[in-house]
């Protein structure tokens, strides 16, 4: 019998610290076996942020805004092939298509608080705890997570999304294949005679 193919899981860290409007947000595909991410998306309806990708846009609380920008050459490596983002919108969506295990992909975009009378327009990373995730693997999986507080660390928001193994068909012995053929080419054969009775 052939050997079961290695079981592959996708996973992902992601880290935002500090101040979103300068610092990067990074995340790297932690895959164990070469899955490829192919999206990576944000949402942020579960908060009371948006994107603040133009200077002067929404939501109009007077701070300048910050382009999505990658950082660090990561859009080559990675396989950046496009993004979409509107300004005062909740969502993110990125693509690739070479963003290979072990790689990280780093960029920035600025996140302000919905209402435009907010006290600061300045987001930490901790403020998007409870935005969520969903990134596409080459697999066919979809990892979802959600942002959470980074412990130590008080200014920041990470999460690790880990997939599944893959559930390998289960080869029959040949014994097995013959018996499986030699039961069906009996029951082919019983139906036969009894039709050329019947008829």
């Amino acid at each position: 019998m052939a050997p079961l193919p290695a079981l592959a899981i996708p996973s992902l860290s992601f880290l935002i610290d500090g101040d979103t409007f300068s610092q990067p947000y990074s995340f790297t595909n932690t895959s164990d076996a070469g899955e490829m991410i192919t999206a990576f998306s944000i949402d942020l309806s579960g908060t009371a942020l948006v994107f603040d990708p133009v200077d002067g846009g929404a939501p109009g609380n007077g701070s300048g805004g910050t382009a999505f920008a990658a950082t660090g050459g990561t859009d080559v490596t990675t396989g950046l092939t496009g993004n979409t983002v509107v300004d005062g919108g909740t969502t993110l969506d990125i693509l690739f298509n070479n963003f290979d295990a072990g790689e990280t992909f780093s960029f920035l975009l600025d996140v302000d608080p919905a209402d435009p009378n907010a006290p600061t327009p300045t987001v930490l990373g901790n403020e998007m705890i409870g935005a969520t995730a969903a990134i596409n693997f080459s697999d066919g999986q979809q990892l979802n997570g959600i942002f959470a507080a980074l412990g130590g660390n008080p200014d920041a928001a990470a999460f690790t999304a880990t997939g599944l193994a893959p559930i390998p068909p289960v080869p029959l012995p040949a014994p097995a294949l013959l018996t499986l053929s030699a039961l069906g080419t009996l029951g082919a054969m019983s139906w036969r005679r009894r039709k050329a009775k019947a008829g």
